[in-house]
């Protein structure tokens, strides 16, 4: 063989060499991310399967706090603030009190926090009646929750007839959420 086909069989086989080492390179950079990549989905598959698994008995216990919730709350939609409203009149006349005024406004969701019918009311009677009323607010279900009070007596202080006074409140009534409601 003469020395320039000994040569060009050389640069060729150097060549092909440098050609294989090139291709072994990336292969194995395309093989490692392949992997990579098939341990990260198998371990996500695992936790999926694992949420998957348990999914029944997180929707029992999503229905039972549901359960235990509806209790106290009251339910949302377009009637929600003249039912309160109502309500409120209700407890108020069921106590032999009389109802003076009273606002309502409806306070949508915010992160973290329930919509709710903020009422304001001013209430007159009796003291006993009054007792009786604020006692009833948290004893009914779902019930008003008291965020202020304030009390005034009205008139002079009589030892016949009982001591009048009036109440003027701000309360609170968290709704149901719309997507929780059945």
């Amino acid at each position: 063989m003469n020395v320039w086909t000994q040569r060009a069989l050389l640069t060729l086989l150097v060549g092909l060499l440098t050609a294989a080492g090139g291709a072994a390179w990336v292969y194995r950079s395309l093989w490692s991310r392949y992997d990579n990549t098939q341990n990260q989905l198998q371990s996500r598959s695992e936790r999926l399967d694992g949420v998957i698994s348990v999914g029944p008995q997180i929707e029992a216990t999503l229905q039972s706090l549901r359960d235990n919730l509806q209790p106290w709350l009251r339910a949302g939609g377009e009637a929600a603030q003249n039912d309160t409203q109502q309500r409120l009149r209700e407890l108020i006349l069921a106590s032999g009190s009389t109802l003076i005024s009273s606002q309502v406004a409806l306070e949508p969701a915010a992160e973290g926090k329930l919509a709710a019918v903020r009422l304001t009311a001013t209430v007159a009677g009796d003291w006993t009646a009054l007792a009786r009323f604020m006692q009833t607010l948290h004893t009914t279900m779902p019930p008003l929750w008291v965020r202020a009070a304030s009390f005034q007596r009205d008139g002079a202080n009589t030892g016949a007839q009982g001591q009048k006074a009036r109440i003027t409140l701000q309360l609170e009534a968290p709704l149901t959420p719309e997507k929780a409601q059945p």
